[in-house]
């Protein structure tokens, strides 16, 4: 055997090893695709030449930035970071679109089962997603996406996790709100849609991870969702949140009726900042067994928007996606739907026009 054919056998054997040691260390997600190790830092890293979008505080029942201007969102929500990463749409780009429907600031929703199955989760995309929208000058949520009973691990829709719930969001909140310290524009949803919990108890919790990310001494505003799925925000009139810079949650769907967002939200926000983190609807002939979402702007979006705007309450429709209900687009992910066209046109209005 001659020393070439030797040379190119070794080579050949030896990058069959390292192939094999990637395979081994890297993980794979659901749809195939190869999960490499990401390195890990202590802190997220404020880039020098980065204009970030200052950090927001509360005053009063607004939103105000550090010149003392009121606030008012209008956003898009996309779908968690792992299902873009699937779909090859996890690229700046992509976030690079978002800012162009006008929106200025983005809905990250982590699903607590990707985040157990994945330990660079923090560092492959919620790092990248602070850094891009950060370059984009816009704010941007990171949503803790559980919905059901934080204390019981209770609920329909929470995921199979060994984990007990509350175990795992306090660890989550701990770690991210430490790792974003010093990321002005960052804000943190702490539980999506707390559900078949009473109010006394949410309230109890919710206070107990706000006292944790205050403590660790991140300053960002934080967002405390409603009871009832995110709906019911009304428990803060005779109970708020014992912390500075809280604002309030509320998740409205056409099956919520108009007769009741006065006292689900609209009363709060006399007094308090409310924020809508999720708001859409159905409006096509499209087989879903979701039906509290199905509607249309004539008899939800415009009255629904309306009653927003005469309150000055900000808003992020979802989902930017194809499959996920309400859905900005259709399958192909470039037309819109009827929803995913109303929702470009108001993104276009910038606020207080």
């Amino acid at each position: 055997m001659s020393k070439v054919v030797k040379v190119f056998l070794i080579i050949l054997a030896l990058f069959f090893i390292a192939l094999i040691v990637i395979l081994i260390i890297a993980k794979i997600s659901e749809n195939g695709k190869i999960l490499s190790p990401v390195k890990h830092k202590e802190l997220f890293i404020l880039e020098n030449e980065v204009e970030y979008p200052a950090i927001l505080k509360t005053e009063g029942n607004q939103i105000i930035n550090s010149e003392g201007k009121a606030i008012l969102f209008k956003g898009i929500m996309p779908a968690d970071p792992a299902r873009l990463h699937n779909l090859n749409k996890f690229n700046k780009g992509f976030f690079d679109q978002i800012k162009e429907t006008g929106a200025n600031i983005i809905r990250i929703p982590v699903h607590p089962e990707n985040w157990v199955n994945d330990e660079d989760y923090l560092w492959r995309y919620l790092d990248l997603i602070v850094k891009w929208t950060g370059e984009l000058n816009i704010y941007v949520i990171i949503d803790w996406h559980y919905i059901g009973n934080i204390s019981t691990g209770e609920g329909q829709n929470m995921p199979d996790i060994e984990i007990p719930t509350k175990e795992l969001t306090i660890s989550f909140w701990e770690k991210v709100s430490k790792y974003f310290i010093n990321a002005p524009h960052v804000l943190f949803e702490i539980y999506n849609e707390p559900a078949d919990i009473s109010e006394t108890l949410w309230n109890e919790n919710a206070n107990k991870i706000a006292g944790i990310i205050r403590n660790i001494g991140a300053e960002q505003l934080i967002i405390i969702g409603g009871t009832q799925y995110g709906k019911n925000i009304s428990w803060v009139e005779e109970n708020p949140i014992k912390y500075k810079n809280i604002v309030y949650a509320s998740h409205i769907y056409p099956a919520h009726k108009q007769n009741t967002w006065s006292y689900y939200f609209g009363n709060i926000s006399k007094k308090y900042p409310v924020l809508i983190t999720e708001w859409g609807f159905i409006d096509e002939d499209q087989d879903t067994d979701q039906l509290y979402l199905v509607g249309n702007a004539d008899n939800y979006g415009k009255t629904f928007l309306k009653f927003l705007e005469e309150r000055n309450i900000g808003w992020i429709a979802c989902w930017y996606d194809n499959k996920w209900e309400p859905n900005i687009f259709k399958e192909d992910f470039k037309s819109l739907t009827k929803y995913g066209k109303y929702i470009k046109k108001k993104l276009k209005v910038k606020a207080n026009d």
